[in-house]
């Protein structure tokens, strides 16, 4: 743990923030959110750019890179040592096409960059101060190329509305505190244990869970960064969006791809009272009312024309997908807001098994016997229900990346992340993931895993 690192308004920036990866900031996967809301994607017939504003680690980024080597990528982030943390990452992957830059967002104004086709902020939005945001958002405005897509992920009202009151008392107590930010979490969370039982607070998810220790599987420098952040703030969707307009972004979808299905998220009623809202801005806003929203993940572009039916539907068969399991662990039915969505039947699976044997694209997986409307449908639910997943069109070696990822870096266990040659990584659970590192036969309930992950090509 380094005490020099630089000052950042509304941030903490004394301890380092854990190693993640984010799936839904891929390439693949925002192209497949651009075509399900009928947009057409950023050109591919040349070598993309993407960028990540506030990358943390690098991880990633770094995986992105690896598995993409036909993309240029930059990350940037305003704490040196997550930049250095990236760079160990990188070099020992040999990963060439992947520029990593500690500075804030006004500085990264400076770096000369190129324009960009992605550019990503996981985590971002709603933990920064306003000064900073408005910087982000001129990053963004100079390096967006034309057809460029931005991820923005943020919390969400009304969702946290209730929460509220035990952020505001938590920081107030580690406020308090002495020791790192780390340790301010930990006194201030005892503390409160004693005052769980406040009328304010019995209504509060997150007490719940936090107080309680139902989170404890997660490294202890998450819940600072989360919960202590002096510049945090939940957005309603119309705010963000109001802002995003102010650079000539408007909505295209969501990167949590089951939220893009009214049919699975909405109860019929609830569908009903939205289609009499003519206003889109509006509409979303009474939606996350009905939702009860608490984080987005969402998906912008500058105005262009939007694509045919018929060409969406050719070019979303052509998409890549991957199996995220083993078939004998593939459960064909989800469960969201509105009940329980099933789509168990032949087509399913038929797709399931064809990838059980690697990625495919759909139009490959099924054959002429299928209707190309049920292999849609279907995929698309499995989409959602995160069973299969949208990943690039070609495949990159991943073994070098893979013993990086494998390596302990500052004392502590690796993150559980097995990258895939097809542009993406599986987050595993850590008693796989610490079977596979030492070579061993995992627990019976993964004794599947090892023979599935073969057949991805993860060496």
């Amino acid at each position: 743990m380094r005490s020099d690192i630089i000052a950042a308004p509304g941030y903490l920036t004394d301890i380092a923030y854990p190693p993640t990866f984010i799936g839904s900031t891929a390439p693949a996967w925002l192209d497949f959110v651009a075509l399900l809301s009928g947009i057409e994607r950023p050109g591919r017939r040349r070598a993309f750019t993407w960028c990540e504003l506030g990358c943390g680690r690098g991880v990633t980024a770094a995986i992105f890179a690896a598995t993409h080597p036909d993309g240029i990528f930059h990350a940037i982030d305003l704490m040196p040592e997550h930049i250095e943390s990236a760079r160990r990452l990188r070099d020992q992957a040999g990963i060439a096409n992947l520029d990593l830059h500690a500075a804030d967002f006004a500085e990264a104004l400076t770096l000369g960059l190129p324009r960009f086709d992605y550019i990503v902020v996981h985590g971002v939005y709603s933990w920064i101060d306003e000064r900073s945001r408005e910087n982000l958002r001129r990053f963004i405005a100079r390096h967006l190329a034309p057809s460029g897509l931005v991820y923005v992920s943020y919390n969400a009202m009304p969702g946290w509305a209730s929460d509220l009151p035990f952020r505001y008392l938590l920081r107030r107590l580690a406020d308090r505190a002495a020791g790192d930010s780390v340790e301010k979490f930990f006194s201030a969370k005892a503390m409160m244990r004693r005052f769980s039982a406040a009328r304010a607070l019995r209504h509060s998810p997150t007490a719940k869970t936090v107080l309680k220790g139902a989170r404890q599987r997660l490294p202890p420098a998450f819940f600072p960064h989360e919960y202590l952040v002096p510049g945090w703030q939940a957005f309603y969707v119309t705010e963000v969006r109001a802002d995003l307009a102010t650079i000539g972004l408007k909505p295209v979808g969501s990167a949590t791809l089951v939220e893009n299905f009214d049919s699975f998220v909405l109860q019929k009623a609830e569908r009903d009272a939205l289609s009499d809202i003519a206003d889109a801005d509006l509409r979303e806003l009474v939606r996350d009312y009905f939702l009860l929203q608490r984080f987005r993940r969402d998906v912008f572009g500058r105005t262009r024309a939007p694509i045919q039916d018929r060409q969406r539907r050719r070019e979303l068969l052509a998409c890549r997908f991957v199996l995220t399991r083993p078939p004998s662990a593939v459960n064909y039915s989800m469960t969201t807001p509105a009940g329980r969505v099933r789509f168990d039947n032949s087509v399913s699976r038929s797709i399931v098994a064809a990838l059980a044997a690697g990625p495919g694209r759909l139009q490959d997986v099924c054959g002429r016997e299928r209707v190309a409307r049920d292999v849609l449908a279907n995929a698309m639910a499995m989409a959602a229900a995160g069973v299969i997943r949208p990943v690039s069109p070609r495949s990159a070696p991943v073994s070098a990346l893979n013993r990086a990822l494998a390596e302990p870096s500052g004392g502590s266990e690796p993150p559980p992340y097995l990258a895939l040659p097809c542009g993406t990584a599986l987050v595993l659970d850590p008693r796989l993931s610490r079977s596979l590192r030492r070579g061993a036969s995992p627990p019976k309930t993964f004794a599947a895993w090892p023979e599935f992950l073969a057949s991805q090509g993860r060496s």
